[in-house]
C-alpha cells in the first residue's frame, strides 16, 4: 500500500498538482515529515541523475533555466539558495536549513529535473520507488533539508 506522502510526491512529479495539493492538506505532522525526507531524497538522487560535483557552471544554467520556467517574476526562487541546496545534494555544501524557502525551491527544482527526464508513467513509478528504496537502505541518515530547521547534518551537543 503506497503511503499518503509516497502519493502526494507522485502526483506532484506527474504534474497533478491539484491531486498534489488535495494529498498536501490531509498531512498531519508524521506526514509530512515523511514527504520531506522523501522529497528530499528524490532531490538527491535526480540531481546526482544529472549533474556530476564540479559543474558549477551546469548547475548556475540549470537554476537560471529553472527559474526563467517556474519563476518569471523572480520572487519564488533564490538562485543562490537553489545552487546551494544543489551542491549540497552533490555532497559539495552543507545542507541549508528547512524553511519555505528552501521547500519551495527543492520542490520546483525536483519538478524541472523530473520533467526534463521525460519519463514514462512507469519510469515515474520506478523513479519513486527507487526515492523510497534509497531512504529505506538509510534509515538513519537524515534528509537534505529538515523540517525543524536545522542543518540536516546538525548533531546536539551536549552542554555536560
Amino acid at each position: 500500500m503506497t503511503s499518503a506522502p509516497t502519493a502526494a510526491l507522485t502526483y506532484l512529479v506527474a504534474g497533478q498538482t491539484g491531486a498534489h495539493e488535495r494529498q498536501l492538506a490531509r498531512f498531519d505532522d508524521d506526514q509530512w515529515q515523511e514527504y520531506l525526507d522523501l522529497l528530499s531524497g528524490l532531490f538527491v538522487l535526480t540531481v546526482d541523475r544529472r549533474f556530476r560535483p564540479g559543474e558549477p557552471a551546469a548547475v548556475i544554467r540549470f537554476v537560471a533555466s529553472v527559474r526563467e520556467r517556474f519563476d518569471p517574476a523572480g520572487t519564488a526562487i533564490d538562485p543562490t539558495v537553489a545552487e546551494t541546496l544543489m551542491h549540497a545534494a552533490l555532497g559539495q555544501h552543507d545542507t541549508l536549513p528547512a524553511t519555505a524557502e528552501t521547500i519551495t525551491a527543492q520542490t520546483l527544482l525536483v519538478v524541472a529535473l523530473v520533467t526534463d527526464e521525460g519519463l514514462s508513467p512507469a519510469g515515474l513509478a520506478d523513479l519513486i520507488d527507487d526515492t523510497t528504496t534509497m531512504l529505506a537502505a538509510e534509515p538513519d541518515q537524515p534528509a537534505a533539508v529538515t523540517p525543524d530547521g536545522q542543518p540536516a547534518d546538525h548533531q546536539p551537543t551536549d552542554p555536560t
